[in-house]
């Protein structure tokens, strides 16, 4: 019976070096895992994310399929926005061509088959570099590969995350350069500009974060005088590898950095999880209806058995990813872990904009799923060498990972339950024009070919305040008795209009400005924000064209780039060794090309106007009239300058609040506000904020400008009466301690905080009927 079990694993060992059998099982075991995914293929997706996020590749495909143009300008979404340069967006990603062919929505199910397969091949090559054993390397793979993440992902609308599964590509070419193979470059360029282009908003910075510390771990290895030689190779390609995938991403890279800096996405906040909900997301088999955390991140744990002869008998080998994955669940904790991991994360570029730790689960995951096959590989080599005593052994770590199988495939099965499915809307033919719209619902919209003004995004696009629902004519003058306007051509990059003017006038078209709009006649300005052109006097057919300098001074340096590679292969196949030095100079042309065409090629920038959550701009001239002086400073260089409380709140209970702030120096970056409401009997409420506005943290806001600081707070339960408001600062990012107030003497203040305002809840039935803690 030994004998036999011994020959079926090396049986199993032989099937899985083979690509074909391989691919097969992970075709067949994706095919379980989206069965349901695939059954609800065409129809709509109706939670409120999937209905922005999948708006953007409605919006794409029919710049693709109704007008046959790239898809530059998203007219749909915002009032109009730069579809290459908002970072969610996938319409640039190849994956488009599969959505244009059969429809977004169909489309959808598919690459996420696709993604599942490439998630456990690669992590197939990966453990199997790691481990040395086929089969091992095969039995873990589903464990990564079908995580959980990835199916609540395609239920709530979050496809981009399945880009999390091209994770081990990455390790794996960053391995390949590191040895020298130019397929490396290729490797690690081509997966990050397919995530880039896939709106990758975490896996792309992650995935950095994990080819560095990749990085690292080899070059180590090679820290000996014998490995001078090689050590400096490697150095040589891998900075060969960073100028190839900066221009092989330059695509999508220009027009991000572009957006990033004329709109900054903020994320403020202390998120943070504790070690029970998060052993829940990672081990709790989720249930097959609902939106709740435990199981959101399943891994089988029935599985962490494989680890276990890992660590009892390759210690060695075990230890990095056993470190890595305690610092990844370290990091999942966020800010309820003493000290935070995620907090000095976030203090990095990029990083900043992280919101949710909980999303290092995901490699978390990986390194749990190396450690599995890492055990499988210990006890298969151990039959190998005797087979009489760990045969049994093996064959019962292979069932445990064929366990975990069954287990990862239900989870994701009930997860991709979740879906909130309804038929897709039918499409109505009738000229484009804005709506008011509801950014939770804008997958009826495009049915319509209305575009939505509300505006759901996470980053603050630049949107005209002018723009309006309820235009006869999306083109007109701007001052009526000027002439005439009349549309001749519309498709999302390009407009015709037929302008018959008696004086010079403005052109202005119901969409935001953006500086990649070009007019065949007169000048293109903006207008509140709004997209309009300078006509002179006379009867003119004004044509405007979306190209922007990003857009396609982006494209032609990736190009570049990809020619440089091509260069490069073919001198390898006609016999010319790789000298790293020569693959440096090639990939440095596109660079070179990309500072040149930045300086050359000047554009202006289309600035988001800064406003606070109820529309009120966020800076202001000076201290309005109602407002009343506080003048107190702090021991960091902010200034309460005044604030605003009204007597009571309104009819609905709704209490506005104003607070007017200055800063004069560099500000720590953890430094946020908090507000403690407190009643005569003592009792305590509040409305705690790192950003001011909603848009800057105190070190990134303007220094000697009055900062118009607004929020409401809900009364509703509140005991009438009066009520005193208190306000200060924190180290809302930090260590959660107090800034002291300053006297007029300097002297601190030991409460560190000031008394601005008082209000009275009145015995008002309407107003107090629930209980809300703000």
């Amino acid at each position: 019976m030994t004998t036999s079990s011994h020959g079926l694993l090396r049986a199993a060992h032989r099937a899985a070096s083979l690509t074909s059998v391989r691919l097969a099982l992970f075709g067949v075991l994706a095919l379980a895992a989206c069965w349901h995914s695939l059954s609800l293929a065409g129809g709509m997706n109706d939670f409120r994310d999937s209905h922005l996020l999948d708006s953007y590749e409605d919006a794409g495909t029919r710049s693709v399929t109704h007008y046959g143009q790239l898809p530059l300008w998203n007219p749909w979404s915002c009032g109009g926005q730069y579809a290459l340069g908002s970072p969610q967006t996938r319409v640039f990603s190849p994956t488009v061509v599969l959505s244009s062919l059969v429809g977004p929505r169909r489309a959808e199910p598919l690459l996420l088959w696709v993604f599942l397969v490439l998630g456990m091949e690669g992590f197939f090559h990966y453990a199997r570099r790691r481990t040395g054993s086929a089969l091992g390397a095969l039995g873990a793979a589903p464990l990564f590969g079908l995580m959980g993440f990835t199916a609540l992902s395609w239920a709530i609308g979050w496809l981009n995350f399945a880009g999390f599964l091209l994770l081990p590509w990455l390790l794996v070419g960053t391995r390949r350069v590191i040895e020298g193979k130019l397929s490396g470059v290729a490797l690690v360029g081509g997966v990050f500009a397919l995530l880039l282009s896939f709106g990758g908003t975490y896996p792309v910075p992650m995935g950095a974060l994990f080819v560095a510390l990749e990085t690292g771990r080899a070059l180590y290895g090679l820290r000996g005088p014998r490995d001078m030689a090689r050590r400096n190779r490697a150095l040589w390609a891998l900075g060969a590898t960073a100028c190839f995938t900066l221009a092989a991403c330059a695509f999508r890279l220009w027009p991000l950095i572009e957006t990033m800096r004329s709109s900054p996405r903020v994320m403020a906040g202390t998120p943070g999880n504790a070690l029970e909900p998060l052993a829940k997301m990672l081990l709790q088999l989720p249930a097959r209806s609902g939106y709740s955390d435990p199981g959101n991140f399943y891994f089988a744990p029935v599985a962490l058995a494989l680890a276990l002869p890992a660590l009892a008998f390759a210690r060695r080998r075990a230890l990095y990813p056993a470190i890595m994955a305690g610092l990844c669940a370290w990091m999942a904790a966020g800010y309820s872990a003493k000290p935070s991991l995620f907090a000095g994360l976030r203090t990095l570029p990029i990083f900043e904009t992280f919101r949710y730790p909980e999303r290092f689960l995901v490699p978390t995951s990986f390194f749990l799923a190396e450690l599995a096959a890492l055990g499988l590989a210990v006890l298969l080599t151990r039959t190998w060498r005797s087979p009489s005593k760990w045969t049994w052994a093996a064959v019962a770590a292979c069932a445990v990972a064929f366990a975990s199988w069954g287990l990862q495939l239900r989870a994701f099965d009930n997860l991709s339950r979740w879906a909130q499915m309804t038929a897709m809307p039918a499409e109505r033919e009738q000229p484009f024009a804005q709506a008011r719209g509801n950014r939770w619902s804008q997958g009826h919209l495009l049915a319509l070919n209305r575009g939505s003004i509300a505006c759901g995004e996470a980053w603050p696009v630049p949107m005209s305040a002018s723009l309006r629902g309820d235009l006869s004519a999306e083109e007109y003058l701007e001052e009526p008795s000027a002439g005439t306007a009349k549309r001749v051509e519309w498709t999302p990059n390009r407009v015709s209009v037929d302008v018959e003017a008696t004086r010079p006038t403005v052109l202005l078209v119901n969409q935001n400005w953006h500086p990649g709009w070009k007019s065949s006649q007169g000048e293109v300005v903006s207008r509140d924000g709004l997209l309009g052109v300078r006509v002179p006097e006379g009867r003119h057919q004004v044509v405007l064209s979306f190209l922007p300098r990003s857009g396609i001074g982006g494209s032609l340096v990736s190009g570049l780039a990809w020619a440089g590679l091509a260069f490069l292969g073919w001198r390898g196949r006609r016999g010319h060794a790789l000298r790293w030095p020569v693959a440096m100079s090639v990939f440095s042309v596109p660079i070179v090309t990309w500072l040149v065409l930045g300086m050359a090629w000047h554009e202006p920038v289309a600035k988001a106007e800064p406003r606070n959550a109820d529309g009120s701009p966020l800076t202001v001239p000076a201290l309005p009239p109602q407002a009343k002086a506080v003048d107190t400073r702090f021991e960091v260089p902010v200034e309460l300058v005044g604030a605003e409380v009204p007597a009571e709140p309104d009819a609905e209970g709704i209490l506005p609040l104003v607070l007017h702030w200055r800063t004069s120096a560099p500000v720590p970056r953890s430094v946020g506000v908090f507000v403690h409401v407190v009643s005569a009997e003592g009792q305590r409420m509040g409305s705690d904020h790192a950003v001011v506005g909603g848009t800057w943290f105190f070190a990134d806001a303007p220094r000697d400008t009055l900062l118009r600081d607004a929020f409401s707070l809900s009364t509703r339960g509140w005991r009438p009466g009066e009520w005193k408001v208190l306000v200060g600062l924190w180290h809302a990012g930090g260590d959660q301690s107090r800034v002291n107030v300053l006297e007029p003497s300097g002297q601190p203040v030991s409460e560190g905080r000031v008394y601005v305002g008082t209000f009275t809840v009145p015995r008002n039935v309407r107003a107090n009927e629930s209980s809300v803690n703000p």
